[in-house]
């Protein structure tokens, strides 16, 4: 499930071309000087596709051009063009889904990496693709706590604030912990993904009319079923 309201008619595959077209644009005088840059956008997409609420394009897409202040806008040269940015930025979502929901074995962060010329390079990269997943947290925060508050949960997204860096942190990560942080970013990514699954299978179930029985004891007879169909939940779903 692509977890955006925008994207049920944007094709879940983006090509290369279409991702040089969209960095090339990152890259470009016409965004704010406060734009994200595509290994942050890369982390910001990931966290908002596999988090717990269905974010509207809307809700997210100041973040990308000024994700201190949300208020500056790219100079597009048409209305076109806004479209077509804001649809690559849909497939790219979209796209980082597919593979985590139907390769997670083959799922890296970046790809692009393997190609980077130095190690330094490759954790600045890292570096960035981490504040921009944290970026796409803070983003529903509110959404977050449940996995925040779940000690054993919690686990997986520690890693990547630390990844993320500067932080008030004592001792200071050394070489060795990013290393192996770092290498493990798949893992913790797949892990976060399948916490919130069972969320996104009850909004699906919802969204087909089905009631759980948790919260058909909760539900009296004579109210509005909870599927929206407008009868009472005793001539709908509770039957």
């Amino acid at each position: 499930m692509t977890q955006t309201q925008d994207s049920d008619n944007i094709p879940t595959i983006i090509t290369d071309s279409e991702l040089e077209e969209l960095q090339a644009f990152l890259l470009s005088d016409a965004v704010p000087e406060g734009t994200m840059q595509f290994d942050a956008l890369d982390g910001f997409l990931t966290a908002l596709a596999i988090g717990p609420a269905k974010a509207s394009l809307d809700s997210w897409l100041p973040m990308v051009w000024d994700v201190q202040e949300r208020r500056a806008t790219p100079a597009y040269k048409s209305v076109q063009q806004s479209q077509r940015i804001n649809e690559l930025l849909m497939k790219m979502m979209a796209h980082i889904l597919v593979q985590l929901t139907i390769y997670p074995d083959y799922y890296e962060p970046l790809p692009a990496l393997a190609l980077c010329e130095s190690e330094e390079i490759r954790d600045l990269l890292i570096k960035f693709w981490a504040t921009g997943f944290m970026a796409g947290v803070y983003c529903n925060h509110a959404e977050w706590e449940p996995l925040v508050e779940n000690e054993k949960a919690a686990e997986l997204l520690l890693p990547i604030y630390v990844l993320a860096g500067p932080h008030d942190i004592t001792p200071p990560v050394s070489p060795e912990l990013f290393d192996m942080l770092k290498t493990r970013i798949p893992d913790f990514v797949i892990g976060i993904k399948e916490f919130w699954e069972p969320l996104h299978s009850r909004e699906i179930a919802r969204a087909k009319g089905v009631v759980y029985a948790s919260e058909a004891d909760r539900i009296g007879r004579n109210e509005p079923c909870p599927c929206g169909s407008g009868k009472k939940f005793k001539k709908c779903c509770g039957k």
